[in-house]
């Protein structure tokens, strides 16, 4: 008798009952359970997931290595075999496929129009798919073929009307807002962006012909055209941003971003210590010439020249560090340390002071980007102007419940140091942690003995917020874009990329955030601006069912 022709023969054998059961199996027709294993049939496939079933104090030791000798398969796989086997057999209501008589299958969820819409636009935004894993998909949940024309005409009439809807959304519930703005590109292609950083409302995002002032003015003016004042913009140092605010004769103050210039200031101090230990490189190699054989023309020469270029170096390199340190200070909201809340006077004598600092450093490099910064100065404080105004409002109120300027001053301290080290770990600073649980302790105590300054505890910090300096938030939304971006990989044109963005800009304007402090809420929702439907889908023509 032929016993089992599709496994190897092994010398291994099982005690009965189990090693005759095994040989009665016979092999059979491959399973869909398993397509890439087509030497193992039903009953195989079956028997291996009751062994594995079987408890562990009363499964044979050695049995899933006498199965895996025997099916040529890896101890691993027979789990996952087994895992799998058990899924379908406890889930009725999945396709048990091969499991049942006849091939039969089971019957899901009604495969409508709009379900394979609402599908394929899900699997888009957030799913971050391609079209080709799209059409996999459609496969696998609905038993459904489409092809990709069908596909891309599909997300081209979604993103005509995503374009329909963002034009007649009305953004006026903003009101006069402090936007920021940023560009990107894909494919050569500038991808024009300004969002609201408080409620995260992306506000324009647009494929542009170039990045040019001209072009800056008219998206400006569209964005305003839609009901929002910009009364305010925080933006890099690019030059075309100054003449498209001419261009477009806005009265809108200008922040420049500080997280490009104390990036750049990092920089140049990593290039400065690289030049020094370079020098010192150089000085050791000198050394070690003169060890060997003594030469009064090269110590003189050679050796003594470049000791005094190390020395220069390493000093210039610790000036331009202690500087840079005052700079980041002087460009700061609340002093980490103490809590205190900073003003225009006292910020714009220390940038005066580091810049004038700066400027003794003779290095090319650096005297290049002070420069810069003296371009710029004026608007690297503007934060402290748009604070200024609501951070006398907010005391005003505060006197009615705190009469002493000493006791409010020492409140408001406390909540601002304690958002300012919230943002130092939100940015990795995790040596802070302590400091910030016992602050944070210290309030939650102070607020339980004082319920009345709860609201005021609240709105501090989002008044310390609007006070926006840096463009992080645009900077993190255009990472998000190249991840959405980089799987589509290319674009028939400048239009159907358009479509892809008004998709993108109804999807983020109208997502849920799952966490942090805008948790709960979607931008449109934050902002106030009323749509028909909560459901981003739903807008567009694809309801749920």
């Amino acid at each position: 008798m032929e016993l089992y022709p599709q496994v190897v023969e092994s010398d291994i054998s099982w005690p009965q009952p189990m090693e005759s059961m095994y040989q009665l199996l016979g092999g059979g027709e491959a399973t869909e359970i398993a397509p890439k294993l087509p030497h193992l049939g039903m009953a195989d496939v079956l028997f291996m997931a009751l062994v594995i079933c079987l408890p562990k104090g009363s499964r044979p030791w050695g049995i899933v290595t006498w199965m895996a000798w025997s099916f040529q398969l890896s101890r691993p796989s027979i789990y996952a075999l087994a895992e799998r086997v058990q899924e379908r057999l406890t889930k009725p209501e999945a396709q048990a496929i091969g499991l049942l008589s006849g091939g039969e299958q089971t019957k899901g969820l009604e495969v409508t129009p709009e379900r394979l819409a609402r599908t394929v636009l899900t699997a888009a935004f957030p799913g971050k798919i391609a079209l080709r894993p799209m059409q996999q998909l459609l496969g696998e949940a609905f038993d459904e073929s489409r092809s990709i024309g069908w596909l891309s005409e599909l997300l081209t009439g979604a993103g005509q009307r995503a374009g329909e809807i963002l034009e007649q959304i009305d953004t006026s519930p903003l009101g006069s807002v402090i936007c920021v703005r940023d560009e990107t590109f894909f494919q050569g292609l500038p991808l024009l962006h300004i969002i609201d950083p408080l409620s995260m409302t992306l506000l324009c995002s647009v494929v542009a012909p170039d990045r040019q002032a001209d072009t800056w003015a008219i998206t400006l003016l569209d964005v305003e055209s839609r009901g929002v004042t910009l009364v305010g913009l925080v933006e890099d140092m690019a030059r075309m941003y100054p003449a498209s605010l001419q261009a477009a004769e806005s009265e809108a103050q200008v922040q420049k971003d500080v997280w490009h210039i104390e990036r750049e200031g990092g920089q140049l101090q990593r290039d400065l210590e690289r030049a020094a230990l370079t020098a010192t490189k150089q000085v050791i190699e000198i050394e070690k010439k003169l060890l060997k054989s003594w030469d009064d023309d090269l110590f003189e020469q050679k050796y003594l020249p470049a000791v005094a270029k190390e020395e220069a170096l390493y000093a210039q390199h610790a000036a331009f560090s202690e500087w840079l340190s005052h700079l980041c200070d002087a460009l700061e909201v609340v002093d980490w340390r103490s809590g205190e809340i900073r003003d225009r006077a006292i910020n714009g004598w220390l940038l005066e002071e580091t810049l004038a600092g700066f400027e003794q450093i003779n290095d090319k490099r650096v005297q290049r980007w002070v420069r810069s910064l003296r371009r710029h100065q004026q608007q690297l404080l503007t934060y402290l102007d748009w604070l200024a105004p609501a951070l006398a409002s907010f005391v005003a109120e505060l006197t009615s419940v705190l009469p002493t300027p000493q006791a409010h001053k020492e409140f408001m301290r406390l909540v601002a140091r304690h958002w300012r080290l919230g943002q130092a770990l939100h940015s990795g600073h995790a040596s802070l942690r302590s400091t910030t649980q016992r602050l944070a302790q210290e309030l939650d105590s102070l607020l339980t003995a004082s319920p009345a300054l709860r609201p005021f505890a609240q709105r501090l910090p989002e008044i310390l917020d609007a006070a926006c300096r840096a463009s992080s938030l645009v900077e993190n939304l255009n990472g998000l874009l190249k991840q959405f971006l980089h799987n589509r990989r290319a674009f028939r044109n400048p239009a159907t990329l358009q479509l892809y963005l008004n998709l993108f800009t109804l999807w983020h304007n109208m997502r849920i955030f799952q966490r942090g402090k805008r948790q709960g809420q979607s931008p449109y929702q934050r902002a106030g601006i009323q749509t028909d439907s909560d459901d981003w889908l739903t807008l567009l023509g694809y309801p749920a069912l």
